[in-house]
Parts: C-alpha cells; sequence; structure tokens
C-alpha cells in the first residue's frame, strides 16, 4: 500500500505576540494562509521481513535525517505507529522538499501534518481524530494548523484554532535570501526590544477585517492595513538583507508585503498576476536573484 499527498508552505498574514506562558513559551495571536507551494511526500506499508519494523526514510534534501528527533515527517510516522500497538509495520517515507528552510514557510510542520494525512489514510479509521490532534501537537504548534490548512486564526502557541472567511486565489510572489534566520534566536531578539503584545483593541480589530463581508481581493484591501508581524524587525536585526525584499515587493507593487513567521522568506499579495510580471522583470528583482534570493510565484488556497 502506498499514497502520495501534498505538503503545502504558509504564510503569517499576521503574528502578533500576546505574553508567555509560564514554561517560556510565546503566545501568538496570528492569521495563517496556506499557498500554492508543495512538498510531495510518499508513503508506503512494506512487508515486514525478521525486524524489519519502523520508519525509513529517504529525500532530495541531503541534510534531512532519519532521526525522529529531528525530522518531523518521521516523528509523525512513528507517533501514529505507536497508536497501532501491539500491532507493528514498516513505513517508508520519501520527500521531495520545494519549501526551503529557515523560512518561516512552515515546511517542517506541513510535512508532519501530511505524512499523518497519510499514514491515516493507508490505516483509516484506525486512529481517531482526537489522537492525530494530539501527535500532531506534541510534534510542533504548527502542525494541527496543516491538518485543516486554509485560512485560520491561530492563538495561544498556535494550537488554538478558528476558521476565518475564505481568502485563497489571491497571487502572491514569495522570496528568501540565502541566509536564514533561527527561531530561538529571533524570540529572544524580541523579548530583547522589550515589545509590547497586542492589545484586546487590535484583535477586534483584526478579527472584523478578516471578517468583512466582501469577496477576498476587496477583504484584503480593506483588512491589510492593520497587518503587521512583531518579529520582522527582530529578524532584519539578524539578517538585514531581508528589509531588501520587503522594498522590493513594496516598490513593485505589492497590496501588502511582509515577513512570515520568524523569516526569512518574505511575501507580497498583489492585485494580479501582470503586475508580477512587471516586478520579475525589474533590474532591482534580478539584482537580488543574482545575490542568491530564490523566488516562488504562489496562490493563496
Amino acid at each position: 500500500m502506498e499514497t502520495t499527498v501534498q505538503a503545502p508552505a504558509k504564510v503569517n498574514l499576521f503574528l502578533r505576540m500576546d505574553g508567555k506562558r509560564e514554561d517560556g513559551y510565546h503566545l501568538l495571536f496570528s492569521c495563517m494562509q496556506t499557498l500554492s507551494l508543495y512538498d510531495e511526500i510518499t508513503v508506503k506499508v512494506l512487508p515486514v521481513e525478521g525486524n524489519s519494523t519502523g520508519v525509513s526514510f529517504s529525500s532530495n534534501c541531503s541534510f534531512l535525517t532519519s532521526d525522529p528527533k529531528k525530522n518531523t515527517a518521521v516523528a509523525a510516522a512513528v507517533g501514529f505507529l505507536e497508536k497501532l500497538l501491539p500491532e507493528q509495520y514498516s513505513i517508508s517515507i520519501d520527500l521531495q522538499k520545494n519549501i526551503p528552510s529557515q523560512a518561516g514557510l512552515g515546511g517542517g510542520s506541513s510535512d508532519a501534518a501530511a505524512v499523518l494525512k497519510a499514514m491515516d489514510a493507508l490505516f483509516p479509521g484506525r486512529v481517531s481524530k482526537d489522537e492525530l490532534a494530539d501527535i500532531a501537537v506534541s510534534i510542533g504548534a504548527d502542525v494541527p494548523f496543516f491538518l485543516c490548512g486554509g485560512t485560520v486564526l491561530c492563538s495561544g502557541i498556535g494550537e488554538i484554532m478558528v476558521p476565518m472567511p475564505d481568502l485563497s486565489g489571491l497571487p502572491m510572489l514569495l522570496m528568501k535570501p540565502q541566509r536564514g534566520v533561527s527561531t530561538p534566536a529571533c524570540y529572544k531578539a524580541f523579548d530583547a526590544m522589550n515589545g509590547e503584545g497586542i492589545s484586546d483593541a487590535e484583535k477586534r480589530i483584526l478579527i472584523r477585517g478578516l471578517n468583512a463581508p466582501s469577496d477576498p481581493e476587496d477583504r484584503l484591501i480593506e483588512a491589510c492595513s492593520a497587518w503587521s508581524n512583531d518579529l520582522q524587525n527582530p529578524a532584519i536585526q539578524s539578517v538585514p538583507e531581508i528589509q531588501d525584499g520587503l522594498d522590493l515587493l513594496s516598490r513593485g507593487g505589492a497590496v501588502f508585503s511582509a515577513m512570515s513567521g520568524s523569516g526569512s522568506a518574505v511575501f507580497g499579495i498583489f492585485k494580479d498576476e501582470e503586475t508580477i510580471d512587471r516586478l520579475m522583470g525589474s533590474p532591482e528583482y534580478s539584482r537580488l536573484i543574482a545575490q542568491g534570493w530564490w523566488a516562488r510565484r504562489a496562490l493563496t488556497t
């Protein structure tokens, strides 16, 4: 038995800090949005021969290991198999990466969620939805979001989710400089800047914008003036060239542009594909590509 699933990237349309838990985890208030940029994962159930149970892993990315402590896709499969004990199975995972790492685009979390979906398809009804959610949370705060996808308001450490009206079909350009951003270092830098958390009044404004009774294009224009990413300035301190990408997107006609997550990827949402074409034909865009920037078109999904 085998199945192939897609693992979508995401952006944080906005990302605001909302205090800390007693254990030091930052509380967030963010809207996440899935995109038409995917990793592809094939999961197979292999014949068990002797003691050949467990999870094997292969990928087009040499830096990924089969260690479940360092690989979210493997961790998801191991977590699922534990729910099937005492039955034992041999599982292989092949991951074709298209989403860059250390980008804030959620690739690792999405890969984990995609493996859980694949395992659920291969072993239908064997693990409940609540158990799948528990496995997802145990791997990472963003993993539960990728089990549903779409336009979702996330709070807590990301595990509290409220679906929002659909914002799909919006043209987007994603860009990432060569250097990534360390997520722990970015949060530490935010703390050092003594940034203020989001207020209840700001939350109400953000929610009202997401719920505006209009089509996605008009809702974007109406809502995005209140959007921001509290981690953007701390990330720019570490990787200053992030600002170059933001400046390009803004000057190139993006309706809204920002960094996603803790970076280092930035994104611009545009009113049409033609505006993206013009930006990608500009000398400024060519200069960044020559400096090693990665870039991809995408749509919100």
